[in-house]
């Protein structure tokens, strides 16, 4: 484009900043992002940065990413900071995601997904104590986390499914499905993730259960 004389719109740069970060070009992000200013005389918008710290924050530059974030031209949203807290997820940094966290809750109080992201990372260190914290802040702000659900339309008709539902009218049937495949999945080597912060709470609570049947108790914070 710019050998045949034609300037790039910003368009053009979310087109390239995106083809960099699929392809985890870091050198020529930063040099695509710097000229839209030096080289073109375009303000970065908030899709620029989002790209660029998608960028930065896939191949692990995680300080430099938040380094931009907080200089952006207009205040971050939700999802440059989502980026930033699902890149602190892969790579480990819980401090840097914690504080990922607060800002994503200053921007969206209700929204659980942050709550969930911090406390598997809890759990991936074994941090238990924090990993109860959360799920105590959550409750004491009223943040309930949305189930996850699934549809499939057969003959015109919707059908929806839900995590942990147990109103739908063929629940029978879809549980022992999920039984007996779970079954087979165990045969060929499947492990569940016990990193994954509801699979330890469903435990906690399996273990409750059990101690009330043996005649003991005790209150599952």
């Amino acid at each position: 484009m710019l050998a045949y004389g034609e300037k790039p719109d910003h368009v053009t740069m979310i087109g390239v900043l995106c083809a960099c970060s699929h392809a985890s070009l870091v050198e020529e992000g930063r040099l695509y992002f710097s000229s839209m200013i030096k080289n073109h005389s375009l303000i970065p918008k908030k899709d620029h940065y989002y790209r660029m710290v998608d960028l930065l924050a896939r191949v692990g530059c995680l300080n430099e990413a938040r380094n931009l974030i907080e200089t952006m031209l207009m205040n971050p949203d939700a999802v440059v900071w989502g980026s930033l807290l699902a890149a602190c997820k892969v790579h480990g940094e819980i401090e840097m995601g914690k504080h990922a966290t607060e800002k994503l809750l200053e921007i969206e109080p209700w929204n659980s997904g942050p709550y969930g992201l911090l406390s598997n990372m809890y759990v991936e260190v074994g941090r238990w104590g924090d990993v109860v914290r959360v799920r105590k802040v959550m409750r004491k702000q009223g943040v309930i986390k949305q189930p996850g659900c699934s549809w499939i339309e057969v003959q015109k008709k919707v059908n929806v499914f839900l995590a942990k539902d147990n109103r739908h009218p063929h629940k029978n049937q879809i549980y022992s499905v999920l039984k007996m495949l779970t079954k087979q999945m165990k045969l060929v080597g499947y492990i569940s993730n016990a990193n994954d912060f509801e699979v330890y709470d469903e435990q906690r609570k399996s273990e409750l259960r059990s101690w009330i049947m043996d005649g003991c108790y005790y209150k599952v914070i």
